[in-house]
């Protein structure tokens, strides 16, 4: 299954990120595949609406941050990723350019070097980007054809600072026994970056123990044993609710920690605010913590079309996702002695999948259960209305209908040959669908039907209209609910 594909890539990439790290994180490689335990790669599988399972690819992020420690300097593999992200789901090509400026100015490439990358890059991703036919879209890509206003739908899909301690969504639930469900916004469900219970309940309360102990000392198992003792017996005790959000002051005290000597020491500086840009990119115009929205502000008009192409913006928190994973496992890898440095990562992955095992028996249950799918367009009467034509048309053209109409007309044609205008379409023209509509009702009114096609009709005045004379057509009439014209 391709999902599974990408979570067993991700596993092999994440090796590949840690052994192109630090020296002292090599003797720790065998950690890498935890990241691939992210709750967020798995969420996008068991995601009760559509689920955008290409989504699932995140071993294109570990893959762009596996290049970003790598100390060769390979323009060739940079732009392989970038088409690849573009190819998979346009939304990772942000996500993955990111990375890849990051590791240039992290380099200090020499103007000639850094023109020669960019060159190599950006014409790879032109040269894919035409043969895909991405660029046919033109300017349509990036502006779309409708206004853009804060109301619209795209800008309630965001991500706020809680949602890395949130075990549950409104689309998806037992990721955690332990770990509360954090009450969100409307749209704040696309902004899923639970960080799992193992992090969470295993490796964080280890990371601050090491950063209490930076100054006296190194960490001992007696000290991993009563920090990790402590957080038990609270997780028993506290309830769940203000257990969470202990758990979140901690979390917000490491990564500051973390980011503030990442500063002070130069390293990964540009990652660090690459992933951190992305982050406040995520929030939208309405950045907030869980329900508390803090302000709001106008978006900037020369980006404001421009903010529809990857229009859920959310997801943009991936990679500052993935950057707090690794910052927290590296930290473990090398504050921590080898053997308690790998037992508290294997603790956590076990933790992990324990207490989120409800959750991924969804995962299970959805790719290993039989389909029970059945088109309902049945009846052998199609056979007949549909024989010697070669497209069927829907007045009002369907596009997503809420009733899933589309899916079994798309179904139905796919088996026979057969061509419709009836499907799932994005960054559709407002202005080319009521001309097109417009240019379908009249001749339907005047009685210009096409001899090869088959109409099915969706408005009632339209079909009162075309029932008042049912002489015009060799069949007119219901079909498993369909309201069918043959002309």
């Amino acid at each position: 299954m391709p999902g599974f594909g990408c979570v067993s890539f991700s596993r092999r990439i994440s090796v590949f990120v840690f052994c192109n790290g630090e020296s002292r994180i090599v003797r720790c490689a065998r950690s890498g595949p935890y990241s691939s335990f992210s709750r967020q790669l798995s969420y996008r599988l068991v995601h009760q609406g559509y689920g955008h399972i290409a989504l699932v690819s995140h071993f294109l992020i570990l893959a762009a941050l596996g290049l970003y420690f790598d100390e060769r300097d390979s323009a060739r593999n940079w732009s392989i990723l970038v088409c690849c992200a573009l190819l998979i789901q346009a939304y990772f090509v942000p996500m993955v350019v990111a990375i890849w400026i990051a590791s240039m100015v992290r380099r200090r490439l020499a103007l000639r070097d850094f023109a020669r990358q960019v060159a190599i890059v950006v014409g790879s991703l032109g040269i894919v980007a035409v043969v895909s036919g991405f660029a046919s879209l033109g300017g349509k890509l990036f502006v779309g054809d409708s206004s853009v206003t804060p109301e619209n739908f795209p800008y309630r899909f965001r991500w706020q600072p809680m949602a890395l301690i949130d075990s549950a969504t409104d689309f998806s639930t037992g990721w955690s026994h332990v770990m509360a469900n954090q009450l969100e916004l409307f749209g704040d469900v696309e902004g899923f970056t639970y960080l799992g219970s193992g992090l969470l309940l295993v490796v964080l309360p280890v990371v601050i123990v090491a950063l209490v102990r930076k100054r006296s000392g190194a960490v001992s198992t007696r000290d991993v044993v009563i920090g990790l003792g402590i957080v038990g017996a609270c997780a028993v005790a506290v309830p769940s609710k203000a257990f969470s959000t202990a758990v979140a002051v901690m979390l917000f005290v490491a990564v500051i920690a973390i980011a503030t000597q990442s500063i002070r020491e130069r390293r990964h500086r540009a990652l660090l605010i690459a992933s951190l840009l992305l982050g406040v990119y995520s929030m939208t115009m309405r950045p907030g913590i869980g329900r508390r929205t803090f302000f709001e502000y106008d978006l900037v008009p020369v980006l404001e079309q421009f903010t529809q192409t990857f229009r859920t913006h959310a997801r943009s928190s991936w990679v500052l996702y993935y950057v707090i994973v690794l910052a927290l496992i590296v930290l473990v890898s090398t504050r921590l002695p080898r053997r308690l440095a790998v037992g508290v990562l294997v603790l956590a992955v076990v933790v992990s999948v324990v207490d989120s095992n409800p959750a991924m028996s969804q995962v299970r249950h959805r790719f290993t259960s039989q389909p029970v799918w059945v088109n309902q367009l049945d009846d052998p009467l199609w056979a007949e209305v549909v024989r010697g034509r070669d497209s069927i048309i829907t007045y009002p053209p369907l596009n997503n209908d809420l009733e899933g109409r589309w899916i079994q007309i798309e179904d139905f044609v796919q088996r026979r040959g057969m061509a419709t205008n009836a499907g799932y379409f994005s960054r559709w023209s407002v202005d080319t669908y009521v001309r097109v509509n417009q240019r379908l009702h009249d001749e339907l009114r005047a009685g210009n039907l096409d001899a090869k096609s088959l109409y099915v009709i969706f408005d009632p005045d339209m079909w009162a209209f075309l029932t008042a004379d049912p002489t015009k057509f060799s069949f007119i009439g219901d079909i498993d609910g369909y309201l069918v014209v043959a002309p």
